[in-house]
């Protein structure tokens, strides 16, 4: 493990209990991608998260149940039960039922995890300025998420990501976790940077990203704190999971992925 992210991991206390752990809120699905935010409630309760909220369409309550039946649900489009951390976008679409959703939970006071088709609504809420709100944030974006962040091409993003990282922390005031080989995560203030080495080809699988977003929430609530440690030791838990999948040659799965980085997990915060 890089020693930059070894105080990523810590034992739980003899006293722990499913709110003292961390607890997340996943917001996210529609119509067309039902499965998205149970993919991250299942990376949140893998990664450690003493107690998952979904907040969902009725189109995502079967597969919460057979996936996730640890979780509570609640309707999307009432009120956002906000958890130690939140996390906004997995499969919620681009409608403007949407995008004044992904306002609102933007104007509260929280932590919250940025991901997929919120990116998209963060970059149209701050095109003409910056964001307001209180709200902490890490956003998650792959390299075409990036661009629209930035108002480029992917092309832009990939000849420089680390530039293009840092410029996406300073414009949206974010922890930055940029996927891709090599993920980089970068502070707000662009000063500490995390070059990831774990992860392999396999991973280019539907729901990959979406569970990565579940983990870096559980490990955010847990340890608590600067963003920027628990969505760096989240990228390298992610990938680790990943090869040690494929050093196995099991079948590269959500659910594998999942279930390893659960145990991994749990090794590791013994």
């Amino acid at each position: 493990m890089p020693k930059e992210i070894a105080g990523g991991f810590c034992a739980r206390p003899r006293d722990a209990h499913k709110r003292s752990v961390g607890t997340v809120t996943v917001v996210g699905g529609s119509h067309g991608f039902p499965h998205a935010p149970v993919i991250a409630g299942l990376g949140a309760r893998s990664a450690g998260a003493g107690l998952v909220r979904l907040v969902v369409p009725e189109e995502s309550r079967f597969a919460a149940g057979a996936l996730l039946p640890e979780a509570t649900v609640s309707d999307l489009g009432g009120d956002i039960p906000l958890s130690d951390v939140t996390v906004v976008g997995p499969g919620l679409g681009l409608g403007e039922e949407a995008a004044a959703l992904v306002r609102e939970i933007l104007s509260k006071e929280g932590r919250l995890v940025v991901d997929a088709d919120a990116l998209t609504h963060l970059a149209a809420i701050c095109k003409s300025g910056s964001r307001d709100g209180g709200a902490t944030i890490v956003v998650t974006p792959h390299e075409g998420e990036a661009a629209r962040l930035l108002g480029v091409v992917a092309a832009d993003v990939s000849r420089d990501r680390c530039s293009a990282a840092k410029e996406i922390a300073r414009r949206y005031r974010a922890t930055v976790v940029l996927k891709g080989p090599g993920t980089l995560v970068v502070s707000p203030d662009g000063e500490k940077v995390y070059e990831n080495s774990t992860g392999n080809p396999f991973m280019a699988l539907g729901g990959m990203g979406d569970l990565l977003s579940g983990v870096v929430a559980a490990r955010w609530s847990y340890l608590g704190g600067d963003a920027f440690l628990p969505a760096a030791s989240s990228a390298w838990l992610h990938g680790a999971a990943g090869d040690a999948i494929v050093a196995e040659r099991l079948d590269m799965s959500i659910a594998n992925m999942a279930s390893r980085i659960g145990s991994m997990r749990i090794a590791l915060d013994a």
